[in-house]
């Protein structure tokens, strides 16, 4: 999936700069010439990196601060006037390799809380089917007994799993 792009800059300074980024990175770039459009678009799509021209930036401080507050993706304020357009896809590159860094590392924090989380529930089930297990009635007994091996098996498998990716 290509890096969608908002590019916040007057159609003269953001032009060169938005043909730079859908060659080198292929990605999808929307150029909006205002702040304005800018949070239009920020409410309707997800973007993967926010590019401001400064000259928007400093005339309207109050709207970039709600750009900033609105959106999760990185924002990287640039002054369009004199950055060359490799340097700004050298920038924007950085950022989404950043970001795509970031995303990778809290997913597998995530993962591991996730797999934390069942492992000290699942030993909870399995505890207490076990206890029950002791003081079941002959009739209760053949249930918990397959309730206790499909924990069993679960753990087995969540450990099995936990060796692979740990």
């Amino acid at each position: 999936m290509p890096a969608t792009v908002l590019l916040l800059a007057t159609e003269g300074a953001g032009e060169a700069a938005a043909d730079a980024l859908r060659r080198s990175l292929d990605a999808e770039v929307k150029l909006l010439p205002s702040l304005r459009a800018g949070l239009s678009a920020l409410r309707l799509d997800d973007f993967s990196l926010v590019l401001l021209d400064e000259t928007l930036a400093g005339a309207d401080p109050e709207a970039t601060d709600r750009l900033y507050q609105l959106t999760a993706a990185p924002v990287l304020e640039l002054n369009l006037a004199i950055s060359s357009a490799p340097r700004v896809v050298r920038q924007a590159r950085a950022a989404l390799v950043r970001r795509s860094r970031d995303l990778a590392l809290a997913q597998t924090a995530a993962a591991a809380l996730l797999h934390g989380e069942l492992n000290q529930t699942l030993s909870g089930i399995l505890l207490e089917s076990e206890l029950a297990l002791r003081q079941a009635t002959p009739a209760q007994e053949p249930k918990l007994r397959e309730l206790v091996q499909l924990a069993s098996h679960l753990r087995d498998r969540l450990r099995s799993k936990q060796e692979i990716h740990g």
